[in-house]
Parts: structure tokens; C-alpha cells; sequence
């Protein structure tokens, strides 16, 4: 059985859910999800997003005010949830319309693999909305200290992200690519970013993974407090991990992103930030959404930067080759001329 891990907005949408079912109930063709009708009544969306905060959590409020200003009809909420791996599931059960992840924790649900062991998600069951901004990985440790490459991590804490973050199924990667191998070698601490950011100027931990976009906040505070190194991959260790997680994006880091960061970091990767649904969400429904969301992109933006990313010209970063899109995309793409 899957964990849904509701939260205080999960109950709210809960609630909502119990309304549309009602209205469901006089006709609607029943598919777990809620459905577009001709009612006259509104029907109520959930966006699972992330950690308040986070900016899948930014990015998502931004995308409900748009539906909700754009959609007639519609009540759009955003669920406060633990990030990627979770909504994922949460899609997959249909107990959200729409859920933000990134393309790698996607790759591994689809395989059964990372956090996914044991927990496949069966092909076909999630399709592609929307694909969005990079995010690159960003693995830092104080400059003063002893740690100079990711070999130096050898019997080293690391700070992850909370339990089932994106930047802890990369960070596993990278030390299996080294040979050093999880609770053995080296520990994982499942702290939030910033609490991570804390923990290593404090000196509980050794070094701090993050996956997001440049700069992080969480980075530039612990920049802020103490000077830091961005941590560069070996060629070798790079080349295997490129070669064996093909969802992965290659990417680089300048110098001078954050204080006391003197020298780019070569290589690392990233993963895009992209939107799924369940199968059975109804294409006119999506068609409606993703419409809003492309028609009103400078409002996304306003919201978070990097979501000048969430456009045409990047419809299925991302999804391309995981999922095949959702009808309801593929409708207003072919509309908008990005697809034939």
C-alpha cells in the first residue's frame, strides 16, 4: 500500500474531492478522478507540488491562481507533499489531477528502481502535461575543509534532502559510481535544504546535495555564513553515470556563483522540472489547463524566474521518451503549431 503522506492543504482538497464525487455520482463516467461535466459545477483540482517553499511549491500556487483566473468552473488547489517521489504516486492512484516532478525520479518510478525499488509504476499509467525549467545538482562542502573531491566523501555525512528527494536518489548515484556504497561507506541525512545548508556550516555534516536551479538559496545562505566548494566530478565517474542514466541532463556550473566558489564545476547534470497525470484525467480538462498555463506564462514567471523555461519550445522536455503526452496536451499543441 502506498503512503500519500496528506497534508493541512491534502485536507482541503480531501474535502473537495468528497464534493466532486457527489456530483459525480449524478452521471459522470467513474475513473478515480475527478471529472469535467456539463453540471455547472465546479470542479475541484489538486496540483501536488512540494515542501511549503520549495519551488515546486511557489511554481504550483502560481499555476492554481492562473487555472483559477482562466478556467471557468475549476477551483484549483495546490497539495503540500514530499516532493517528486510521492507525487508521482500520487498520480498514479489518481488522488491528484496534476503533479510536479523532475525527469529522473520520473526514469526511476517507470523502472522500479532508487526509491521506487519494489514500487514500479506500470507503463502507461502517468502521461506527459508539461515539460519545464532544468535543475542541475549541486553538491557543496566547506572551503577550509578537508573534502576536495567526491572521493574525500568516503565514511562522510551527507546531508539529501528529506527522505525520497530527488537529490537523494542522485547523490546514491554518484557514490555508487565512486564504489562506496549507501550506510556503509558513507550515511545519507534526510534534512531539509535548508536544514542541511545549517547542519554543515554547524559542522554536523560533511558535505550538502542539492538538486535545483542556479543559484539555490538554501546554497547561497551557508555561502553567506562561511565560504564554500562546489564538489566536480571525475571524468571517468561522469562519463559512467552519463552512459547509464540516460535521463539525466548534462550541465555545468560557472565560478562565482556563490562566495568563496572560485572555479566552475565542469561536471554534473541535472534533470528537468515536468508535469504528469494520471491516464485517465479527461483530455478537454487538461486541453482547458494547459492552455491557461502556456496563454499566461508572464504570470508564472513573475512568480519564479525560471519558469520563462515552462514554454512551447520545451512542451516535452523531459517527457519525451519516458511518457507519451496526454491528449489533452497534444491537443493544444498541435492548436498552438508545436505539434503534428
Amino acid at each position: 500500500m502506498k503512503k500519500m503522506g496528506k497534508r493541512a492543504t491534502g485536507i482541503m482538497v480531501a474535502a473537495a474531492f468528497m464534493m466532486s464525487a457527489v456530483a459525480g455520482c449524478s452521471g459522470g463516467e467513474e475513473t478515480g478522478v475527478a471529472q469535467t461535466g456539463d453540471t455547472g459545477e465546479t470542479k475541484y483540482i489538486s496540483i501536488a507540488t512540494s515542501s511549503s517553499g520549495g519551488a515546486f511549491s511557489i511554481i504550483g500556487t502560481a499555476m492554481a491562481d492562473i487555472i483559477n483566473k482562466n478556467v471557468p468552473g475549476v477551483s484549483a488547489n495546490i497539495e503540500i507533499t514530499g516532493g517528486s517521489s510521492e507525487n508521482i504516486l500520487l498520480a498514479e492512484n489518481g488522488s491528484v489531477e496534476l503533479a510536479m516532478t523532475a525527469s529522473d525520479v520520473l526514469a526511476l518510478a517507470l523502472n522500479g528502481e532508487g526509491s521506487f525499488e519494489g514500487k514500479q509504476v506500470p507503463e502507461g499509467e502517468l502521461m506527459g502535461v508539461m515539460g519545464g525549467h532544468l535543475t542541475t545538482l549541486q553538491v557543496y562542502v566547506l572551503k577550509d575543509g578537508p573534502i576536495q573531491s567526491y572521493a574525500d566523501l568516503k565514511g562522510k555525512k551527507v546531508a539529501v534532502g528529506p527522505a525520497g528527494s530527488v537529490a537523494g536518489d542522485a547523490m546514491k548515484t554518484i557514490m555508487d559510481a565512486y564504489g562506496y556504497e549507501i550506510n556503509t561507506d558513507w550515511t545519507p541525512e534526510y534534512l531539509a535544504h535548508g536544514d542541511g545548508a545549517e547542519a554543515l556550516t554547524d559542522g554536523n555534516v560533511d558535505a550538502v546535495c542539492i538538486m535545483s536551479t542556479i543559484p539555490a538559496s538554501p546554497v547561497s545562505t551557508a555561502a553567506a555564513s562561511k565560504e564554500i566548494r562546489l564538489l566536480d566530478l571525475d571524468k571517468e565517474q561522469y562519463d559512467q553515470i552519463m552512459e547509464q542514466c540516460s535521463y539525466y541532463i548534462p550541465a555545468t556550473i560557472p565560478a562565482d556563483v556563490y562566495n568563496g566558489q572560485d572555479e566552475p564545476v565542469e561536471y554534473t547534470f541535472g534533470s528537468a522540472s515536468i508535469m504528469i497525470a494520471h491516464k485517465d484525467i479527461p483530455e478537454e480538462e487538461i486541453y482547458q489547463m494547459v492552455k491557461a498555463l502556456y496563454e499566461n506564462n508572464d504570470a508564472l514567471v513573475a512568480a519564479y524566474p525560471q519558469c520563462d523555461e515552462w514554454s512551447l519550445e520545451n512542451a516535452t522536455r523531459g517527457l519525451e521518451g519516458l511518457v507519451e503526452m496526454h491528449p489533452g496536451a497534444v491537443k493544444y499543441l498541435e492548436e498552438a503549431g508545436t505539434m503534428k
